[in-house]
């Protein structure tokens, strides 16, 4: 809905492509859900709070971004799609990530992954890629680098270039945050001596 609008700054982030743009898109997907019958399908009210939600949190609005995604993920739990369960809980764990709540971000991410790999297990790449970016900017390289090799693997075994391009930049930066860790821990002990 507004995947062409979101692209990813240097770390990893979701950030818009043209920022006027999609504040645009988002008003509009805003006046769209307003606009729905009181009683209209709640499957397309989860899909507008969580598109709106995704784009407020890409624009830095992170209380709205929150606030929308949980109500698309309660949204989600109650019309039964686990599918959209899984995803915008991932989402949402994003959105807290983003705001520097990690506990929530944490606690997100661990069930989004327990629920994909349990019920929806061609979503497990999805849940392994952002919770092992989740890791990395937490500072847990080796387990973030452990996520993300396993959600290359199955990403390979999809056959989605696009997937594996993203996961094996998320390695990429696992690999060099590891090899400047390393490098600092090595000029440590050289001063120790």
């Amino acid at each position: 809905m507004l995947q062409h609008l979101i692209t990813q700054d240097a770390d990893l982030r979701m950030v818009p492509r043209d920022r006027d743009e999609l504040t645009t898109a988002v008003g509009q997907l805003h006046e769209e859900l307003r606009a729905l019958p009181e009683e209209s399908d709640p499957a397309r009210a989860r899909v507008l709070t969580r598109w709106i939600g995704i784009g407020q949190m890409c624009l830095g609005h992170h209380e709205e971004a929150r606030t929308l995604l949980r109500q698309s993920l309660d949204l989600a739990a109650a019309i039964g799609n686990i599918r959209a369960v899984v995803a915008t809980g991932l989402n949402l764990g994003d959105a807290h990530r983003y705001a520097g709540d990690v506990q929530t971000a944490d606690a997100l991410y661990r069930s989004a992954l327990n629920t994909a790999r349990s019920q929806h297990p061609e979503l497990v790449d999805f849940a392994l890629q952002h919770t092992g970016k989740h890791l990395m900017e937490r500072g847990d390289l080796a387990d973030a680098q452990a996520h993300l090799q396993e959600a290359l693997r199955l990403r390979i075994a999809k056959g989605d270039a696009g997937l594996v391009e993203s996961t094996q930049a998320a390695l990429a930066r696992v690999e060099m945050l590891i090899g400047q860790a390393d490098a600092s821990a090595a000029g440590g002990a050289v001063l120790r001596r």
